[in-house]
């Protein structure tokens, strides 16, 4: 259960949804747990003292706070004088019991006991980094690629560009180290690369020229920069946003883009984000524009991709789709493909491979 509401109720509280349709209907047999104190806000309810989310089928409550106490208390209380019934009591722990009988944790040794246990040099080992790099290769999607641009010939001068070009903490997104994925460095995250290095690691080793300089303002002219860009971490509620268009209002990322271009030097735009969005001016601005999602901690799995070697071919192909159809324009926060209406800028499941035409005009 979550803090969402369902025709104005809240679903920690929601029989409905938690009995008929979830655990009848659907034949869940799992338990169903609450999320940080969100039985709280049932109407009637505190943190502390809750009946009702038991009731509606909540069979684990969350609560992180001091409120436990109470709350436990109060339930106690609740069961032995019938307000939850014995046999709502009876199938919560049955579910629960289950579902650790499922797991195997009453054969188990603890944790502390198990062959892997204290082992934190397993933590980022080199064939676990390799895992997520392939990852990586094989999620971006390539939305448009002029006059094949991409992948880049290494044997030139390449401009590495945008706020997100060094920064591991922006290409890894929320839930990152800290809740919102901020406040972090580039140290926080040892073993990790950012977009920038990839790219510079594989460039230099191919004998070209890689320049960082993240407000486009190079010592020496390029002759292609790669700018990268997009959201800024966020997580849960504060990632929450009621229009798509990006940088509404103030698109300073789009003019970075406009001024190289202005230069007359050709631009690939790697984009960072979390979902879809309304980027046309950006597209626009762009030669080759790349959705990179949030690649992480491995960026070197970008370069593999857009960087050829020596001989200008694909060292990897880029093969991604997406897993999400992109708008058209700032309304189509909600864009599924089988909604009436459905006029999206790039369908679900497009993605160009190396070699193929563009199909954006600009």
């Amino acid at each position: 259960a979550s803090f969402n509401s369902w025709n104005g109720n809240k679903i920690h509280g929601d029989e409905y949804l938690l009995i008929d349709v979830l655990k009848e209907k659907m034949g869940f047999d799992g338990f169903v747990v609450g999320d940080w104190n969100g039985h709280g806000q049932i109407q009637g309810c505190t943190n502390a003292n809750c009946p009702q989310a038991a009731n509606a089928g909540l069979d684990m409550y969350m609560v992180p706070t001091a409120a436990w106490k109470p709350l436990y208390e109060n339930l106690i209380a609740q069961a032995q004088d019938g307000t939850i019934p014995m046999a709502r009591i009876d199938d919560a722990v049955r579910r629960i019991l289950r579902v650790k009988m499922r797991a195997g944790l009453f054969d188990k040794p603890s944790p502390a006991e198990r062959p892997l246990s204290g082992k934190t040099e397993l933590i980022g080992a080199e064939a676990h980094r390799e895992v997520a790099r392939q990852a990586v290769r094989e999620s971006l999607v390539l939305l448009k690629n002029n006059d094949n641009l991409l992948p880049l010939d290494p044997n030139q001068r390449i401009l590495v560009a945008g706020p997100a070009a060094d920064n591991i903490g922006q290409q890894s997104g929320g839930w990152t180290i800290s809740w919102q994925g901020t406040g972090n460095s580039n140290e926080d995250f040892p073993g990790g690369t950012s977009i920038y290095q990839g790219i510079a690691d594989a460039v230099t080793a191919m004998g070209g020229e890689v320049e960082l300089a993240e407000n486009g303002q190079y010592q020496q002219q390029p002759d292609v920069a790669v700018v990268v860009y997009g959201e800024t971490p966020y997580a849960e509620g504060n990632g929450d946003i009621d229009n798509i268009d990006y940088q509404r209002n103030n698109p300073v990322d789009q003019e970075l883009l406009s001024s190289l271009k202005e230069q007359g030097i050709p631009v690939v735009s790697v984009f960072i984000s979390g979902r879809p969005m309304y980027v046309n001016p950006e597209l626009n601005a762009s030669d080759a524009f790349v959705a990179a999602w949030l690649p992480g901690s491995e960026g070197q799995g970008v370069a593999d991709v857009i960087v050829a070697d020596e001989n200008g071919e694909a060292r990897y192909p880029i093969t991604g789709k997406l897993p999400f159809s992109w708008p058209v324009d700032p309304s189509q926060g909600r864009l599924n493909a089988d909604q009436e209406g459905y006029e999206p800028l790039l369908e679900l499941g497009f993605g160009l491979s190396y070699g193929d035409e563009s199909t954006l005009s600009n």
